[in-house]
């Protein structure tokens, strides 16, 4: 499996490393109604629960999509 680097700007989460790099070995990203009805990060052992309630979560643009895997880190 190829391994992809994860840039993110972003340099107040507790995942940011260096060089705007994601240090997270999970990262979840859905769409705007997802992210309002879970408000907080969506820690690595909820994943899977959280995956199972969405399901797939299509957008029209990236303007409709956001990170929930941001925890604050600084």
């Amino acid at each position: 499996m190829q391994q992809v680097t994860v840039r993110c700007t972003v340099d107040n989460c507790y995942y940011w490393r260096g060089g705007n790099v994601c240090d997270a070995k999970e990262i979840l990203v859905t769409n705007d109604m997802v992210g309002q009805r879970y408000p907080g990060e969506v820690d690595v052992q909820h994943l899977s629960t959280v995956l199972e309630e969405v399901g797939e979560t299509p957008v029209k643009s990236c303007q409709e999509t956001c990170c929930k895997t941001f925890r604050p880190g600084k």
